[in-house]
């Protein structure tokens, strides 16, 4: 019998503005979303809506953006790679499809570039890798 996994709960906002989509560039990985690691105290026994406050406070915190989370669309398994910030740490994700609803967009240290992206240009930022995958479910499902 295998040993049950470890790994942190994560969540990443794909947030709609104006028929345009937030993608975020991480220094170390590539491509990235708004989002982040599910922090300690944070999810409530009994209480799904402890998740989606979660999610709005990452993405304040990364973006400056004030969201509107709707259901989940995707999840995926990722590996932080040697050279990040959060290796060796394995993070299970869910992918939430978000509105923007206010807010001034500023870049947080965590991120070094930032673009708007719809279905006709998405795929410029083809990196290979899971995240676009994902993104490229938002836009073909």
């Amino acid at each position: 019998m295998k040993n049950d996994a470890l790994f942190c709960v994560g969540q990443k906002a794909f947030i709609k503005k104006d028929g345009k989509v937030l993608v975020l560039n991480d220094p170390v990985e590539g491509l990235d979303f708004a989002g982040g690691k599910i922090q300690e105290g944070e999810a409530k026994d009994g209480d799904a809506s402890s998740l989606v406050r979660s999610l709005k406070r990452e993405v304040k915190e990364e973006t400056g953006l004030e969201i509107e989370v709707f259901n989940p669309f995707a999840v995926w398994y990722h590996e932080f790679p040697k050279g990040h910030r959060n290796y060796p740490k394995v993070v299970y994700l869910v992918a939430f499809k978000c509105k923007y609803v206010s807010g001034e967009f500023k870049l947080s240290d965590e991120h070094d570039k930032f673009r708007w992206v719809d279905e006709n240009d998405y795929r410029e930022v083809d990196d290979g890798s899971d995240y676009f995958d994902v993104l490229r479910k938002y836009f073909t499902e």
